[in-house]
Order: C-alpha cells, then structure tokens, then sequence
C-alpha cells in the first residue's frame, strides 16, 4: 500500500476522484477542510501505483491544484506547495 497527499480546490474535486472509473483499492480516505477558504487538504492510501493515480487526475476536468500538489507521501510530509518559488511574495514591499 502507499500513502498519497494534496491539497485540493474543493471537496467536490475529491468526490470526483474518488468517483472516477480508474480509482480502485482505496483503503483510507482523510480529508481535512481549511478553516478560511473552501480547500481541503487529503491523505489517501491505496494499492494503486503512484503513476496508476496520476493517470486518474489527468482525466479529470479541472483538477491542476491536485495534479500540482499530488506527492506520493503522508500528508505532513507534503508542503502542498504549487509551482517552484516557495517565496511567492517578495520579502519587503517594492516601493
């Protein structure tokens, strides 16, 4: 089994997921809502091949947040950063 994490836009882009006819073998499923926005942060452990569930999120319609923060690890371990600048706002105001 392996664990898998990201963070996604809404809980209905899990439901998706996990609705979605390549999912198989999902044996644990958590998903923990941010207290501010509509995202959630999800930890799943399934039999599938990290690339077996890669396959599954290309297929889905709007699903770049999972696909971007998609790490085949426990959710703490996950920075569930987008993009490559871990700094996306520079550090004093640029006046």
């Amino acid at each position: 089994m392996t664990t898998f994490s990201f963070r996604a836009d809404t809980i209905h882009d899990v439901f998706e997921l996990m609705l979605s006819p390549g999912i198989r073998a999902v044996h644990r499923l958590t998903i923990i809502p941010d207290q501010t926005f509509p995202d959630v942060e999800v930890e799943l452990v399934s039999d599938m091949t990290e690339d077996e569930v890669k396959d599954v999120i290309a297929n889905l319609g709007d699903a770049h947040v999972i696909a971007e923060t998609f790490l085949a690890c426990e959710l703490k371990f996950n920075p569930l950063q987008r993009g490559d600048d871990p700094h996306p706002f520079p550090a004093a105001p640029e006046f």
